[in-house]
């Protein structure tokens, strides 16, 4: 980490209009993305203990509960973190400190509440009753995330992305540690609820630590300054939340509609693709203050922006997209065993939403960047109510097969419309399509080899990352940024 990122306040917000902030993204969400690749080992390594231990039903049951409480997060955070970076990045010592109290403040009384409803929910539905009860001890690891998300506004707004790096890997491995601990004890389904809570206490504390010194970590609870924040954040609720929550919602759906195998089947799928769709998140998220000042001062610079962004991340979700449906029968067996057979087949399915799973990340970005919180609004509004009709339709008929299907189109629908919304109201932000074409046929030229030859899944998998490599490289289709950073990195290294 560099030296002195700790206490740079003011150093940190002023990088957003230098020419090293695009350097600092490249390293620092790199750093990110290490990071998350540590957390998800430690993911790995605690899942198959945990899919055998509970087997299909009950480990169903406890990713509805984890399902359930990522839509309250997002229908509680209520867009805080990213109007927290919003408002950071421009404001005034005081204004920070005074702005601060009230995020905290705000965020522990919406996670409160946003708990007790998602409990009374479990309750009223009919839930077992180990399905209540854990969603109330997992409220507590929701309340705790919530707070270190908003505790962590000051190490976003200011690019210091390598502190963020190592927070998410600390909760993740933390929590994974205490997963595996309760397997090796033969921990019955409840206490599985409660793994996260130390981990969170701990990056809780972390973040605390880096960031006291800058600003203000107490709460504030004084109504008269929440009023302007919430009215704000309704906003950024409604443009955010939605779009985040259909994605849950299909999950849901199937804790009601189907049996407890199917649920367990299609959970399994979930959430091993629900590790790489957190890869967008984390990337564009971290470029997201950058989008900020960009919409803000530049348009040719948002512009740049938004190519770059798109470029990268339609190669690196094509190729995550590659690798989950190459390797999808060998991770199903690595991960569920041979109790979640047809999770190959669901996992193949959502895996072809990838790509676009990582370009909506870009487009979502740009229309927050940009203030288009209308067309977020109505886009995720109309998402969540195409979500209840497809689940409705195909979850009856087609089981598991019918939520990778909804979830599928869920993702294509969601891409579309935020491209179009985003391109409608501002033509000039058009990307050149030159390269991206070129990386299409890149992609195609690998997928066709890798799912065509009669090869094992990992061997497929293989073959296919290496035909891309030379496709983009032959074709030209490398974004200039990754190679201009690897020049620097080589030129830095030999210094």
């Amino acid at each position: 980490m560099e030296a002195g990122q700790g206490r740079e306040p003011d150093h940190g917000v002023d990088i957003l209009d230098s020419g090293e902030a695009g350097t600092r993204y490249l390293r620092g969400g790199g750093l990110r993305f290490l990071a998350y690749g540590g957390a998800v080992a430690a993911s790995i390594a605690a899942t198959p203990l945990l899919t055998r231990h509970l087997h299909a039903v009950e480990y169903g049951q406890y990713v509805t509960v984890t399902s359930l409480l990522l839509i309250v997060a997002a229908l509680t955070e209520g867009g805080i973190a990213n109007l927290g970076v919003r408002e950071f990045s421009g404001g005034s010592e005081r204004e920070r400190n005074q702005l601060m109290g009230s995020l905290l403040g705000v965020r522990l009384a919406l996670s409160l509440v946003g708990s007790c409803a998602a409990i009374l929910f479990t309750a009223l539905t009919g839930y077992p009753h180990v399905v209540v009860a854990g969603t109330a001890i997992a409220s507590v690891v929701l309340v705790l995330a919530n707070l270190q998300i908003t505790l962590a506004v000051p190490l976003t707004a200011g690019l210091r992305l390598p502190w963020l790096a190592a927070l998410d890997f600390v909760g993740p491995a933390v929590t994974a540690a205490g997963l595996i601990l309760l397997v090796l004890v033969g921990a019955s389904l409840l206490p599985f609820f409660a793994a996260g809570i130390v981990a969170y206490v701990v990056t809780v504390a972390i973040t605390a630590a880096l960031v006291r010194h800058e600003v203000s970590i107490r709460p504030s609870f004084a109504l008269r300054r929440w009023v302007p924040l919430l009215s704000e954040s309704a906003v950024f609720a409604a443009a955010t939340a939605l779009g985040a929550v259909y994605f849950q919602l299909v999950v849901i759906a199937m804790s009601l509609i189907a049996d407890g195998q199917a649920v367990g089947i299609f959970s399994l799928a979930f959430r091993i693709l629900s590790v790489v769709n957190g890869i967008p998140l984390l990337l564009i998220g971290s470029a997201f203050p950058i989008l900020l000042r960009a919409a803000r001062d530049d348009r040719n610079r948002l512009r740049y922006a938004i190519q770059r962004l798109l470029e990268g991340n339609l190669l690196l979700g094509g190729w995550f997209s590659l690798l989950v449906i190459t390797t999808a029968p060998f991770a199903v067996r690595v991960m569920g065993g041979g109790g979640y057979a047809g999770s190959a087949v669901v996992l193949r399915i959502l895996g072809a939403g990838v790509p676009a799973t990582f370009l909506a990340a870009v487009f979502a970005f740009a229309l927050l960047a940009l203030g288009m919180y209308r067309s977020l609004i109505a886009i995720n509004a109309g998402m969540v109510v195409l979500a209840v009709a497809l689940c409705g339709t195909l979850i009856p008929s087609h089981g598991a097969h019918g939520a990778a299907i909804s979830t599928l189109s869920l993702e294509l629908v969601l891409a579309g419309a935020y491209a179009a919304a985003l391109f409608r109201a501002h033509p000039e932000l058009r990307p050149a399509l030159g390269v991206p074409l070129r990386m299409i046929v890149a992609l195609a030229v690998a997928y066709a080899i890798a799912l065509v030859a009669p090869l094992s899944s990992l061997l497929a998998a293989a073959v296919g990352t290496a035909v891309l490599a030379a496709a983009v490289v032959a074709l030209r289709a490398v974004p200039r940024e990754l190679i201009e950073a690897l020049r620097r990195t080589q030129i830095s290294d030999a210094r």
